[in-house]
């Protein structure tokens, strides 16, 4: 058996699919820039047939036979299933083999697939479809060599599920279309929770898997057809679509290798394809992963991330980032215990923003608000101290929850805390209390003097939580010391530390924002007008005009700023204490080992570079 026909094998094991014979490929799965590809495929069972397909489509007993190797010339998804007395005998083999050409010829009318999508939600009308990678831009001979070489520079997400599970029109339960019913949170809620089957492969040179799942659109506002043509989505694993989990190492060999549920996120806010003129100037793709790595960054529970290309039933859509869902599996793996352990509160945007418990209840949520309502004086059977202690000692983990706000402030986010956040707690005897996630974080680093201190949208959200405890001065008093620590000239929220996670990012997308420009680059100007004509958004126009500004104007007068803020927001006296104090020298170099370790393929650059295990620099080759 040739080494190609034991990658694919070691990759069907590595997902747990290996459960049953299935057809095997001569080729594994990839991308690939020649002009054809020869692929033969072998029955997994003993003295069957091998039926398959190259659209995409589930393969049955009534697909062509197989009877000699294909020639592939342009992109193909092939699909293969074993057949025998007439009846399919075997799982479905699936194998995404993308060309380079293909890829930059991408059409607009591609072959069975309908050129409207879904009804706009707050407008009349119904979104035009679109497909095509911009000519303009794949035609460019300054451009083309760019997008190229971005298409190598981020591993290949390939989803593949009949093209009827995303584009149907038919309004039904079952088989209607997810990316034309999109059940957004306000209007017409059909398709809301539809979930379809569907196969998923991580394209990333000899690592990677093959596997499958319940696919569904993830998101709020993001799902509304006129604001957004590009949307989320999130993979589900169960036994109804195959393995219950995923296994693979996605975010690195040292972070949790167990997922019930991966959301791909679509960068909505501050993105090409957004409805709004002002949030594609600020175009960056890094903001909402720049809060997770510093949160990690400051040693505290995050969610990781991973950069992707993105591409539908083998059409290229874009770039994505790979997150943890927050669930029972995340706190387990992030937190210890058993799954039954966790409590996970939430806004839930669909039927209104409001908080729910999506794993576990919210009783010990209802009891941590109250307790640091009565903290801010609350009247209450307890005094505020007694109920200060109580809060530190089992409800509320008060450091983690201090850098949460910092981090929050001094990224100046205006799009929080009414909704975009998680709360994550281990139930037991020694449970450090209830810890908040940054999620969904687009709309930051706007205004240079932006001050979000004094938002307060009551005790049940962060922010109120937040201005109750300030009234307690040990709380005051911590928090101002730890803002004069992270905001000092060499601390972790310093313009040194901030521009090195921001760069880290950047360094790891910058080819591969080529590749997004061309696919969503053109739509609010050649597609759908919304509000206001778009421009054709490129990396060396718009983009590089917001990331100059960001590295030239914002980073360096922010933490200043921010401190400044901080200080005349806190009433307390605490002269005692020396400001500025430094960060040791050690605690920089491990948290520079996290911030590494977070990000997905923790490198400096996109397809080559250093990355750190163990402590030690490796090089990426």
């Amino acid at each position: 058996m040739s080494t190609k026909k034991n990658y694919i094998i070691v990759v069907l094991w590595l997902s747990g699919l290996m459960t049953t014979a299935q057809p095997r490929f001569s080729q594994p799965h990839g991308l690939y820039d020649q002009k054809n590809l020869s692929v033969a495929i072998e029955p997994g069972t003993e003295g069957a047939e091998v039926h398959y397909t190259t659209d995409g489509s589930t393969p049955d007993a009534t697909s062509k036979r197989y009877t000699a190797p294909l020639n592939l010339k342009a992109t193909t998804i092939l699909r293969a299933v074993d057949v025998k007395d007439g009846t399919a005998d075997s799982l479905i083999s699936t194998a995404s083999y993308i060309f380079t050409a293909s890829v930059l010829s991408q059409p607009n009318d591609p072959e069975g697939y309908p050129d409207v999508w879904g009804d706009y939600t707050q407008t009349w009308g119904t979104a035009i479809a679109d497909y095509e990678m911009d000519p303009e831009m794949t035609n460019d001979t300054k451009l083309r060599p760019k997008i190229i070489k971005g298409l190598t520079s981020l591993p290949i997400l390939s989803i593949v599920t009949d093209k009827d599970n995303l584009f149907s029109h038919e309004p039904d339960p079952d088989y209607g279309g997810i990316y034309i019913f999109t059940g957004p949170p306000v209007g017409d809620g059909t398709g809301h929770g539809w979930t379809r089957p569907a196969s998923v492969e991580l394209l990333n040179g000899e690592e990677g898997f093959s596997t499958t799942c319940g696919l569904r659109l993830h998101g709020g506002h993001g799902r509304l057809a006129e604001k957004n043509p590009k949307h989320s989505f999130r993979l589900v694993f169960k036994e109804k679509y195959g393995p219950k989990t995923l296994h693979y190492p996605l975010f690195g060999d040292d972070q949790p290798q167990k997922f019930d549920q991966l959301v791909l996120r679509c960068h909505f806010g501050n993105s090409w394809q957004h409805w709004a003129e002002d949030n594609r100037q600020k175009a960056q793709y890094t903001r909402d992963v720049w809060t997770r790595c510093m949160q990690h960054k400051l040693g505290h529970t995050s969610v990781n991330a991973l950069y992707v290309h993105l591409f539908l039933n083998g059409m290229y859509w874009g770039l994505y980032n790979i997150a943890e869902r927050v669930d029972d599996q995340f706190g387990k793996d992030h937190l210890g215990g058993k799954k039954d352990d966790i409590d996970v509160i939430k806004i839930e945007e669909d039927g209104g923003n409001h908080i729910e418990a999506s794993e576990g209840d919210l009783e010990a949520w209802n009891q941590m608000v109250e307790t640091a309502a009565v903290v801010g004086g609350s009247p209450a059977d307890i005094s505020p101290e007694a109920a200060y202690q109580q809060l530190a000692d089992s409800l509320l983990d008060i450091d983690a929850f201090i850098d949460y706000m910092l981090i929050n402030q001094y990224a100046g986010n205006t799009d929080w805390d009414h909704h975009n956040w998680y709360a994550i707690r281990r139930r037991g005897t020694d449970s450090e209390g209830f810890r908040f996630l940054c999620w969904d974080t687009e709309l930051i680093f706007n205004s240079r003097s932006e001050n979000v201190l004094n938002k307060n949208n009551g005790k049940r959200y962060p922010t109120g939580i937040f201005h109750n405890l300030l009234c307690h001065d040990d709380f005051a008093r911590r928090y101002l010391r730890r803002a004069k620590v992270l905001l000092s000239d060499n601390g972790l929220l310093g313009e040194n530390s901030v521009v090195e996670v921001w760069d880290s990012l950047y360094n790891t997308i910058s080819m591969a924002l080529y590749d997004e420009a061309a696919r969503w680059g053109d739509y609010r100007r050649d597609v759908h007008r919304y509000q206001t004509a778009g421009q054709l958004y490129t990396v060396d126009n718009q983009y590089m005009t917001e990331r100059n500004r960001l590295i030239n104007q914002y980073f360096p007068v922010r933490t200043g700023r921010v401190l400044d803020q901080i200080i005349a927001f806190v009433d307390i006296d605490d002269s005692e204490y020396e400001n500025g104090i430094t960060l040791p020298h050690t605690s920089d170099n491990q948290h520079r080992k996290v911030l590494y370790n977070l990000q997905g393929l923790r490198v400096s650059q996109p397809s080559r570079g250093i990355y750190i295990r163990n402590g030690k620099k490796i090089l990426m080759k």
